[in-house]
């Protein structure tokens, strides 16, 4: 009984002591994760305005079918002349040739993605639709030069509206991201053509073709606030090739030499028709530079 009222009154003696010491001994606080203030994962949309320098290679391929007939008379003037020699030949030659129309213009769109940060690393996937006013023609000619009479196209093009969806790959560095894109492209291109022959006989031809190629490019965002950024970004486009038909165009002449052997009273008829037949090969590529503003969800 001694010895419990004795621990006792020992117990009660240190326990204000040892509650001070441990009082006064350093707490260790939990450690502070940092948190990064400029977090690029989430959804964003946003809308662009830039300039695009395009180019539209133009290859007109085709035949040029010339049949010439000679025909020679005696008394050509009188009421019944009489015919000496009749021939007719017919050549058919190539007719190709190549130029480029330069289509440049404004432009200008909407767009929306969604990125995921692990790390430094971005990943993304963005969709673009964009309105353009670019366009531009050419003329060739067989031969170079378009005199008169002479084989032509004019080709005039219009991009009416292109779209993307690209991924993106990206390194962020505090509140900046560079990254590199690439993906499909698909865009529609207007095309009005005249074929035929300088000062002759012409042909309409009006298409629209929607076209499926490639994009890739590269760009550097910013953040403005917690929600906004602000990009600049370059992209090229290739929509690959279109083939159209441009029908066929005619033209004829006639040349009366009369007399051309006076002691003879010979008269000479020849008659000159040509025919031209071609398809036009066209591809389209741009280069656009643009600046876009984004907003992302939080």
């Amino acid at each position: 009984m001694k010895k419990n009222i004795f621990v006792g009154v020992a117990l009660a003696t240190l326990l204000p002591g040892l509650s001070a010491l441990a009082a006064d001994m350093p707490v260790k606080a939990p450690p502070i994760v940092p948190v990064d203030p400029w977090n690029w994962t989430g959804f964003y949309i946003g809308g662009n305005v830039g300039y695009s320098w395009g180019r539209e290679r133009t290859d007109l391929d085709g035949t040029l079918d010339t049949t010439v007939r000679t025909r020679v008379f005696r008394g050509f003037t009188t009421p019944t002349p009489t015919l000496l020699s009749d021939v007719t030949t017919d050549t058919i030659a190539a007719a190709i040739a190549r130029s480029h129309a330069h289509l440049n213009g404004w432009l200008g769109g909407g767009q929306a993605g969604y990125n995921w940060q692990s790390g430094r690393f971005v990943f993304g996937i963005e969709g673009d639709i964009q309105a353009t006013g670019e366009d531009g023609g050419v003329t060739v000619c067989l031969p170079p030069g378009c005199v008169t009479g002479a084989p032509f196209t004019t080709a005039t093009y219009k991009l009416d509206w292109f779209g993307t969806l690209r991924g993106r790959v990206g390194l962020a560095q505090d509140r900046f991201l560079f990254y590199a894109t690439g993906g499909l492209a698909v865009g529609e291109i207007s095309l009005n053509d005249v074929t035929g022959f300088l000062g002759g006989p012409q042909v309409l031809l009006s298409t629209h073709s929607t076209r499926a190629g490639f994009a890739v490019g590269a760009g550097g965002e910013a953040f403005l606030t917690r929600n906004w950024t602000v990009k600049v970004e370059y992209l090229f486009i290739d929509l690959g090739t279109s083939n159209a038909a441009a029908g066929a165009a005619g033209t004829g002449t006639t040349t009366v030499i009369t007399p051309n052997v006076p002691s003879q009273g010979f008269t000479t008829v020849t008659d000159t028709t040509g025919t031209l037949s071609a398809a036009i090969r066209s591809r389209f590529s741009d280069s656009i530079v643009r600046i876009g503003l984004n907003y992302r969800f939080p």
